[in-house]
């Protein structure tokens, strides 16, 4: 089985920005997953999940973005999973919620693909670093907390398969929101 992810692929001003904050804080305070990993700028919008038959997500995904647009969504500060995850908090319009969840329904349809509960009860988030030990996530939480907040606006504007190649994620195929 070959492992697959669904993301939104960050652009411009607030992609740099995240990329930037990744290169830093992680190896400042000596964890270096999610710098070291070069995971492009993104929110995951389905969990990683494998198939054999990824043309069937390519066949929903080609006739799901000729029926949804394009959205608002806003980075607006920073936020953290179980003082572990430190992460771009971001604020998504009532259309760009609804087309995730609509993504996760279309989805579901597809026999041996894992509806998980991160992908029904989602928290849009780009991470920036992990903490593995109460020190270092206590570091960077507080190294965030010092940062002015961030704020920019961007387009949800794309749908993007990730394909899991050996020890990497690289992107397999993006479909634009019109």
């Amino acid at each position: 089985m070959i492992k697959y992810s669904i993301f939104y692929l960050m652009s411009g001003e607030a992609k740099k920005y995240r990329n930037n904050l990744v290169k830093e804080v992680g190896p400042k305070f000596g964890e270096r997953y999610v710098f070291e990993s070069k995971l492009p700028a993104h929110i995951t919008l389905k969990t990683p999940f494998e198939t054999k038959k990824i043309r069937e997500v390519e066949e929903i995904l080609e006739e799901f973005v000729k029926n949804h647009q394009a959205s608002k969504i806003k980075i607006v500060g920073f936020g953290h999973f179980k003082r572990f995850v430190a992460f771009l908090k971001f604020e998504f319009s009532k259309s760009a919620l609804r087309t995730q969840s609509e993504l996760i329904k279309e989805l579901s349809k597809i026999k041996n693909i894992k509806i998980r509960e991160h992908d029904k009860i989602w928290h849009p988030h780009s991470t920036i670093s992990y903490g593995n030990s109460k020190k270092s996530f206590n570091g960077i939480w507080n190294y965030l907390k010092k940062l002015d907040k961030p704020s920019f606006e961007m387009k949800f504007d794309n749908i993007t398969i990730m394909k899991k190649s050996r020890k990497r994620w690289k992107v397999y195929r993006k479909f634009k929101l019109k």
